[in-house]
């Protein structure tokens, strides 16, 4: 069962690990001057969701594999892993980790920094629906993270500045 966050209480406090297996990011960017979209995926290696009472002092930490970036083109995605763009063999990990948790335009947001090819910047992700079941919950939030904030500014006009990313964070309590 699935409801918005503000119909549903908060999930049950405690330390949640993140779930690789059921946890993914997905994203969707343009390229080709923005006249083609992109869709792909990133997976979630580890992370921990701690809900806190009240829910403002929670916070999520989380590391994303940067070699798992995928389109399923097999001229781009080597491209896009390369030290032009996310450089994944000197920087494997893509991290983040929250500063605040908020309510927000009948919602919920957690800010934060998102550490790309070693360059932290900050990020909103907007909380669009929570579900809890015994000790597990999942999370899904939307962002749009800015690569030129990361440093990565190849390619302007042929590969979109921004991305929106949609996360999927399924996590459970030992």
């Amino acid at each position: 069962m699935s409801t918005p966050m503000t119909a549903v209480q908060a999930p049950q406090a405690g330390r949640y690990a993140l779930d690789p297996g059921g946890s993914e990011i997905t994203f969707v960017t343009r390229h080709m001057f923005g006249l083609a979209r992109v869709r792909g995926k990133l997976k979630v290696t580890s992370g921990v969701i701690t809900i806190a009472d009240p829910p403002e002092n929670s916070q999520v930490e989380a590391e994303i594999s940067a070699s798992s970036f995928s389109t399923r083109n097999f001229v781009r995605d080597p491209q896009v892993r390369s030290r032009l763009f996310l450089d994944a063999r000197r920087h494997p990990a893509i991290s983040f980790r929250s500063d605040s948790v908020r309510e927000h335009q009948g919602g919920w947001s957690v800010a934060g920094f998102l550490e790309v090819k070693g360059q932290m910047a900050p990020i909103e992700l907007n909380i669009t629906d929570v579900s809890s079941a015994g000790n597990a919950i999942v999370l899904l939030a939307g962002a749009t993270v800015d690569r030129y904030a990361h440093g990565i500014t190849m390619m302007p006009g042929v590969a979109a500045r921004r991305l929106s990313v949609q996360i999927t964070a399924r996590a459970a309590r030992p």
